[in-house]
């Protein structure tokens, strides 16, 4: 009588659990839900090798074979409907889809993903197969494992010894090691993807199966009859470490070894006694059965909703229904050898999967690649970046010649129409804004030689308000501001409403979209334009209509005359307002310039400065920095009295010496005295008790900080460390008014 099969519904229960967890997470809905993976790297490990240990005459054909069935038959027919799915839906240009979904089918997402420096913990959908690094690292251990197990097989066979555990805990013990060091050294992206080091977890379950299956050794049996409670009590700190812990936790590392840990304690407490699958209630049955569907279709599935008008909550409800709902179907379809179905049926399959798997073939076979394209946008992009990044560089530096500008342009107070030209090409404008922003730097540094822009690669509004919330904080946004961020992220009013109170009353210009992804989204902007006087659309939808020569093949993206036409529409959009409202706005620019000559800061310092700047210059840009390494009083006051005549010296003063300085409370005091009409704040690095009892001086005492912290001192225990260095800046930056 053929033995009947072992099942362990909590297995079932721990694949349910990851499934909720990873579909969760890919809603941002739990922040963490990116540890469950962990889990279902530990179960591929755990299972497999189990598989494999208890068969008698293990075959390398039949597992792979099993493999295809189980896993690549799935991946290719979910791949070809999402193909089919893209051509059929109007509004859904996917670029990479042929690069991409090559990856995908020969097993190397993963590191397809790090090349093409997608980050999957930015939660955007700009692909349906963002999820499928998990994929190729799985299909990559199922391609190895198989022949690396019947390798040890033979060898045990043949010479009678078994050093398959040894190895297994040697590579484990490997993997972890090289996980934690690239978590200490590399982009979290590259330890993420990276199949060496993820492979860690699948690894413990490997070594898992070995110690259950080969030495029949279980640590859970001592607590069987509390089995269920522990598992519960495991099952519990998943969830909760999924729902707590970030991408951006600096220990993440850790808890994705933890999490890796938790799940090989939630199997072997599911393994502690089998049950009958009759008493399993059906609904996990149908779970578990589909857990891999429900994996696959997910992010596809979000993909195409994306393109749902609705609010968040009701999106998210679709999701989940429409991924059940397809990955059971699915499920069914594949099951093409169940005896239950009738051969009529079974032939019905067969027809309906290879017919899909023909059309979304012949699609794909058809889909232009526009690789070679996009990496010449890419090579212009990180061109801009460098080049930004010198411009940027010197923007400090040109502060007061733009000031000298500026202040020459608002002196003719009866200034005729013409003029106005020449205000707008000189204006400080400030620009943040995506990949579109950053491709035409050139030409929008071209017509405003004084601005400043920010452009990055997928910048969402979100991540253009970070930077907003940046510059405001560091006095560097002036009255106009320029906003190219319509092409990535969530424009709900409420997303919106946040950036204009950021914002406040200054003068925006907001570049429409071209080819977004929800056709309705410029026209419902510009509806919401309407309540703020402040905000004002520059229409580059409407100016580069047949106009197909402006873009790259994403439609999205400028090249040739585009860029010019760019920069033109955004400068006629300006001149347009400003030639209205100039007069009106005069007196406020006055005032605000005015305001903007008491944020500048002049630091004075010698050793403890120096080696601070980076910290501190991070935090104070627009600050000019006086080193040197031997001041000594009587210079420090010579050059403040030559700077009080000839006006050049800044309102702000801060003042960070370290002892070799020698100066007193005394002569703080006198340095006070001649600069009372500005404000003075003196950083006491020493033990020395500077007090100096005038209304103009701050004294800010960050000795106590060192003594109660020993990591902001280097071993030389004189110089701050890294550590302190950020401590200190904070604290400065913290306290400067």
């Amino acid at each position: 009588m053929k033995k009947e099969k072992e099942y362990f519904l909590g297995l079932d229960i721990i694949r349910i659990l990851s499934c909720v967890l990873v579909l969760l997470y890919h809603l941002n809905i739990v922040k963490g839900g990116f540890l469950a993976v962990c889990t279902f790297f530990t179960m591929t490990g755990y299972l497999g090798c189990v598989s494999a240990l208890k068969q008698e005459k293990f075959s390398i054909g039949k597992y792979y074979l099993n493999r295809l069935k189980k896993i690549y038959l799935p991946l290719v027919v979910v791949v070809a409907i999402t193909i089919i799915g893209v051509k059929l839906t109007p509004g859904i240009n996917w670029v990479n889809l042929k690069p991409e979904t090559t990856s995908v089918l020969l097993g190397y997402n993963n590191f397809w993903q790090l090349s093409a420096n997608l980050d999957y913990f930015t939660r955007h959908v700009n692909s349906p197969f963002m999820h499928l690094w998990y994929i190729a690292i799985l299909m990559q251990f199922e391609l190895v494992f198989p022949i690396v197990f019947w390798i040890f097989k033979k060898v045990r066979e043949t010479i009678k010894i078994d050093v398959g555990f040894i190895v297994a805990l040697l590579l484990t013990i490997g993997s972890t090691v090289l996980f934690f060091w690239m978590s200490k050294t590399q982009d979290i992206m590259l330890v993420y993807y990276n199949t060496f080091a993820r492979c860690f977890s699948i690894l413990f379950g490997v070594l898992l199966a070995l110690i259950h299956t080969k030495y029949n050794v279980k640590l859970a049996k001592a607590f069987k009859k509390i089995g269920g409670l522990v598992f519960l009590i495991y099952a519990i700190a998943l969830i909760v470490l999924s729902v707590v812990i970030t991408s951006e936790n600096a220990h993440y590392a850790l808890f994705m070894l933890i999490s890796t840990l938790i799940s090989t304690r939630l199997i072997e407490y599911s393994t502690l006694n089998s049950s009958n699958k009759e008493d399993t209630r059906k609904f996990v049955d149908i779970l578990s059965r589909t857990s891999y569907e429900v994996y696959l279709v997910q992010y596809p599935v979000i993909f195409f909703m994306q393109l749902l008008s609705v609010n968040d909550i009701v999106k998210n409800i679709i999701v989940v229904i429409a991924t059940l709902i397809i990955a059971y179907i699915l499920n069914k379809i594949l099951s093409i050898s169940s005896k239950k179905d009738s051969v009529f049926l079974n032939l019905a399959k067969y027809i309906l999967l290879g017919g899909v798997i023909i059309a979304g073939g012949v699609l794909f076979v058809l889909t232009k690649d526009n690789t070679a394209e996009m990496k010449e946008l890419e090579d212009k992009l990180n061109g801009n970046l460098k080049d930004i990044e010198a411009r940027n560089a010197d923007y400090l530096k040109k502060l007061n010649e733009e000031q000298d500008a500026w202040n020459e342009l608002l002196g003719n107070m009866e200034m005729e129409e013409e003029e106005i030209a020449n205000i707008v090409t000189n204006l400080p404008i400030v620009g943040v804004g995506d990949s579109v922003m950053l491709g035409t730097a050139d030409e929008l540094y071209a017509t405003f030689p004084n601005g400043y822009f920010d452009g990055k690669v997928s910048r969402s509004i979100v991540g253009g308000r970070d930077v907003l919330s940046n510059l405001i904080s560091e006095g560097k946004l002036g009255n106009t501001v320029v906003l190219a961020l319509a092409n990535n992220g969530d424009y709900s009013n409420y997303q919106n409403d946040l950036l204009m109170e950021l914002l406040g009353d200054r003068e925006i210009f907001w570049i429409d979209a071209v080819n977004a992804d929800d056709p309705k989204f410029n026209v419902q902007f510009e509806e919401y334009a309407k309540g703020y006087d402040n905000l004002h659309i520059v229409h580059w939808e409407q100016a580069s209509l047949g106009h197909d020569d402006y873009f790259y093949a994403d439609g999205v993206h400028l090249k040739g005359d585009g860029p010019a036409a760019y920069a033109k529409t955004l400068y006629d959009a300006i001149y347009n307002v400003y030639l209205e409202e100039y007069n009106k706005k005069k007196n406020e620019l006055i005032q605000n310039h005015e305001n903007e000559l008491k944020t500048k800061i002049a630091f004075y310092g010698n050793d403890v400065l120096t080696t601070s700047f980076s910290f501190i210059n991070d935090k104070f840009e627009n600050a000019i920095f006086n080193v040197k390494s031997s001041y000594s009083f009587d210079d420090l006051y010579s050059e403040l009295e030559e700077k009080i005549a000839n006006n050049s010296l800044q309102y702000r003063l801060v003042f960070l010496f370290d002892k070799k300085a020698n100066i007193s409370s005394g002569d703080y005091k006198k340095i006070a005295e001649l600069c009372k009409d500005y404000k003075i704040y003196i950083c006491n690095t020493t033990s020395n008790n500077i007090s100096v009892n005038l209304d103009n001086v701050t004294i800010l005492d960050f000795y106590d900080d060192i003594k109660n912290n020993e990591n902001y001192l280097m071993v030389d225990r004189v110089h701050l460390s890294d550590v302190g260095n950020e401590a200190l800046a904070q604290m400065l930056f913290e306290n400067i008014e």
